[in-house]
C-alpha cells in the first residue's frame, strides 16, 4: 500500500442503474473504474423513511472530526481494535435500524457484489463481526465551500490493524437518502493516489487526513454531482472532498456509508464502517 497506485485507463465516473451495477464491480474493486454513480438506488418512499428513522433514533451522537454532522452506527476511524469493538458493542445495532421498515439496500448492495462473483461478507474484529455501514446527516453551511477537506482513506486501511488492513484498493460507499439539488454540492475525486512518503512528510500518514488544498495545484480531478436516491461507489484511495456552493446555506444531506474491498487474505470482499 505504500507505493499505492491505480491502472485506470480512463478518468471518468461510470453512470449506471440498479440493475446494471454487478457488471460494473469486478472492475470498480480491481481500481480499474474510478468512480460509479447509480441512479435511483433509493426509491423516494425509502428516503422518507431513512429520514424518520434517522430522526427518531436513539443512537444519535454528534461527529468529533471536526465535520459538521450528527452521526447514528459505527465509526472506527482511527480506535483501533478494541475501540471498534467498543464502537460495534454500543452503536452498530442503531445503524442497523435505519431501513426498518424498508427494504435494506445496503443488503440489495452487497446482493450485487455476489453477483458479480465474488465471494463476500462483513470483516471482523477480535472475532467480533463489523458494522458494515452507518449514517450521518450532513450540515452543508461553509465558509469555504469545502465540508469534508480533501484527504484519502488508504492510511486509516492500511494502518487499522484490523482484518481488512490488506485491502488495497478500498472502495467508498455512499447512499444519499438526503442531498442537496443538483449542483449545489458534489464530490471532488482527484486522480491522484498519494504514497506514505508524501502524507509522512505531511504528518497525516497516520489516517491521510486533512490534505490541504495548495498540495493538489495541477491535479487532475473531476465533480460527481449526485441526487437523492443515489448510491455513489469510488476509489477512496484516491484524494477526495465534498464541495458545495455558497449559497447552499442550511440545506443537508443524510449520506449512509461504509466502505468494501478485496482483501488477499481473505479471499473475499470485505465490508467495514
Amino acid at each position: 500500500m505504500a507505493d499505492a497506485c491505480l491502472d485506470i485507463a480512463r478518468f471518468e465516473a461510470i453512470e449506471t442503474t440498479a440493475d446494471h451495477v454487478a457488471m460494473f464491480l469486478p472492475d470498480l474493486i480491481a481500481g480499474h473504474i474510478p468512480a460509479l454513480l447509480v441512479k435511483s438506488f433509493l426509491d423516494e418512499s425509502s428516503c422518507r423513511r431513512i429520514i424518520d428513522n434517522f430522526g427518531s433514533s436513539h443512537g444519535r451522537y454528534k461527529r468529533t472530526d471536526g465535520v459538521p454532522a450528527m452521526m447514528v452506527g459505527s465509526n472506527g476511524y482511527l480506535k483501533g481494535v478494541d475501540g471498534v469493538v467498543d464502537e460495534f458493542a454500543r452503536n452498530s445495532w442503531h445503524g442497523e435500524l435505519l431501513f426498518q421498515g424498508t427494504g435494506n439496500a445496503y443488503r440489495r448492495f452487497f446482493d450485487a457484489v455476489e453477483d458479480s462473483g465474488f465471494r463476500f461478507r462483513v470483516a471482523y474484529a477480535d472475532g467480533i463481526p463489523a458494522a458494515a455501514y452507518r449514517a450521518a446527516m450532513w450540515d452543508d453551511r461553509s465558509q469555504s465551500g469545502v465540508i469534508l477537506k480533501p484527504h484519502t482513506d488508504w492510511p486509516q486501511v492500511a494502518n487499522s490493524r484490523l482484518e481488512y488492513a490488506d485491502v488495497r484498493h478500498p472502495i467508498g460507499v455512499n447512499m444519499y437518502a438526503v442531498h442537496p439539488p443538483k449542483g449545489s454540492s458534489w464530490i471532488r475525486l482527484y486522480d491522484f493516489v498519494p504514497s506514505r512518503e508524501w502524507l509522512e512528510a505531511r504528518g497525516i500518514d497516520d489516517g491521510g487526513y486533512p490534505i490541504e488544498q495548495k498540495d493538489l495545484i495541477g491535479q487532475n480531478y473531476m465533480d460527481i454531482l449526485p441526487e437523492q436516491g443515489d448510491l455513489l461507489l469510488f476509489t477512496a484511495s484516491r484524494v477526495h472532498a465534498v464541495h458545495v456552493a455558497d449559497y447552499v446555506g442550511a440545506a443537508q444531506r443524510l449520506n449512509i456509508n461504509g466502505f468494501i474491498g478485496y482483501s488477499p487474505a481473505a479471499r473475499r470482499v470485505l465490508a467495514w464502517a
